[in-house]
């Protein structure tokens, strides 16, 4: 793991790219997106790196170029061409075959594709039970957890999600018989299926609008902008979200005290107006 970043914890190059440039980049602030374009022998194309994330083709020639800039160790060169090729597959039968190449490569193939996963990522409060567990000492019974759950889920329901835990081995007994994580967080990154974040994410916005409608005596920061900017300025607002985005995980990772909250945040950064030129 480089700079707090795990190449293994993602299937989608570009994504992986794009974090592992802002986490480094707080460490070394000379680690711009043009200065990666410089590494790669482009110093004259400023704007390569960031059209690689919107989604420019990446040449093998270039992927080996990124794999020098990124530090990656043999093994780590060979999983990340396997992303850029099933990112960048053509066909069914390209894309099976470099998921083949992911699964094989993976020392923990299994976080690929689990079938679990999908069913953990279908509702909201399979997360947000994971974190409670860290916050409240709870057995079998989960009365407690249902009573004080915003919004209401039914007790049966939680008492699936706790089986769901447990059987990804995301929770176990502690030495008190109380359900506890096994880990701190957990990443979309390993389950990058993006229909399923999607949804998931759909979920996550209406219990924003429900926080917005109903009091609560929890705290909570509502913010909303409206604005108007070049192309330039929007690609530095996306920028600072994702070092914003890697300065919370460390947060919440060195945090030493115990947990007393739980809390969901969205970060939504979306245009009102579609391209000009734009299709009918």
């Amino acid at each position: 793991m480089k700079y707090g970043i795990d190449i293994y914890h993602f299937t989608h190059f570009r994504k992986y790219l794009e974090e592992y440039q802002a986490a480094r980049a707080l460490e070394e602030p000379s680690f711009t997106r043009v200065e990666i374009c410089n590494q790669l022998g482009l110093p004259k194309t400023r704007s390569y790196f960031a059209d690689v994330l919107r989604g420019k083709k990446v040449s093998k020639r270039m992927a080996e170029k990124f794999e020098e800039v990124l530090e990656l160790d043999k093994k780590e060169c060979q999983y990340f061409e396997a992303m850029v090729d099933f990112d960048q597959a053509k066909t069914m039968a390209e894309r099976t075959e470099a998921m083949n190449a992911l699964l094989k490569l993976h020392p923990n193939p299994q976080l690929i594709l689990n079938s679990d996963a999908y069913e953990y990522y279908k509702c909201w409060y399979n997360s947000t039970l994971f974190a409670i567990l860290d916050v409240m000492d709870v057995d079998d019974d989960l009365t407690a957890v249902q009573k004080r759950l915003v919004p209401h889920v039914t007790l049966g329901k939680l008492e699936d999600s706790v089986k769901l835990l447990e059987r990804l081995k995301l929770i176990r007994k502690n030495e008190n018989g109380f359900w506890k994580p096994t880990r701190e967080s957990i990443s979309s990154g390993p389950y990058n299926n993006d229909e399923l974040i999607r949804e998931y994410q759909l979920q996550s916005f209406e219990l924003s609008k429900q926080a917005v409608l109903s009091p609560s005596k929890n705290p909570n920061v509502m913010s909303t902008m409206v604005f108007s900017v070049s192309d330039k300025a929007y690609r530095e607002l996306e920028n600072e979200l994702q070092k914003f985005k890697t300065v919370a995980r460390r947060i919440i990772a060195k945090d030493a005290q115990k947990a007393t909250r739980v809390y969901q945040m969205n970060l939504h950064l979306f245009s009102n107006l579609e391209p000009e030129g734009k299709d009918e």
